[in-house]
């Protein structure tokens, strides 16, 4: 497990880049289960992006490779995103087909291109330095992981994201880490099971805590 010590550094260091919190807890209690997966292939348009199934280890692989692991840190970032309760109700319904409703029409955009900042700006470098640290604290197998599909390669409106997909090499291949709900993690029964509370969908004028781990070992 990690010292007292290092862990408060990642702790101040997280603080630093945006965290809200953070929490230490066994790798073991990480719930991961096979049908996960079933709602990146059905119902995300990250389907397909280069730190997504079927890029990433199946679910059966990754159970393996996380008995190694000895902790994770859960690493809740700060936001000030909201959902009004018609756009989290039809949120995946309004990527494919926009709301006719202007006002609802711009909140959702809104909320689309905070989602895609908040993990360009923060979570994604912010989990990476996270990373960085635990390997020079000697954990040399340290794993960061996003909370969903990556976005280095958004467009610069935030409009949405240019990923390679399987059209060609990722454009940056050495900052992609796996998304965790892509390698069957569920965080709702995780954060369940290690009684730290999660939000409930759908959500009415509320801001949404993005969570990520880092496993650590």
């Amino acid at each position: 497990m990690i010292s007292k010590e290092n862990y408060e550094k990642l702790e101040e260091r997280a603080k630093e880049l945006g965290a809200k919190s953070v929490r230490l807890f066994p790798a073991e209690d990480i719930v991961v289960e096979d049908r996960t997966v079933l709602k990146c292939i059905f119902g995300c348009n990250g389907y397909g992006s280069r730190v997504c199934p079927p890029h990433i280890p199946t679910v059966s692989e990754f159970k393996k490779m996380l008995a190694d692991y000895q902790c994770a840190l859960l690493v809740e970032w700060k936001s000030e995103n909201v959902f009004s309760r018609e756009v989290s109700e039809n949120f995946v319904k309004f990527s494919i087909e926009p709301p006719e409703d202007e006002t609802v029409k711009q909140q959702f955009e809104n909320s689309l291109k905070t989602i895609l900042k908040d993990r360009k700006e923060t979570i994604q470098p912010g989990v990476l330095e996270l990373e960085k640290l635990a390997w020079t604290l000697g954990y040399n197998t340290a794993l960061a992981t996003f909370p969903g599909m990556c976005t280095w390669c958004a467009t610069s409106d935030y409009s949405s994201v240019k990923c390679a997909g399987d059209k060609g090499p990722c454009h940056h291949p050495t900052l992609r880490r796996p998304c965790l709900m892509g390698l069957g993690i569920r965080m709702d029964k995780t954060l369940e099971k290690i009684g730290t509370p999660m939000q409930r969908f759908p959500m009415d004028d509320t801001a949404p805590s993005p969570f990520t781990l880092i496993l650590v070992d």
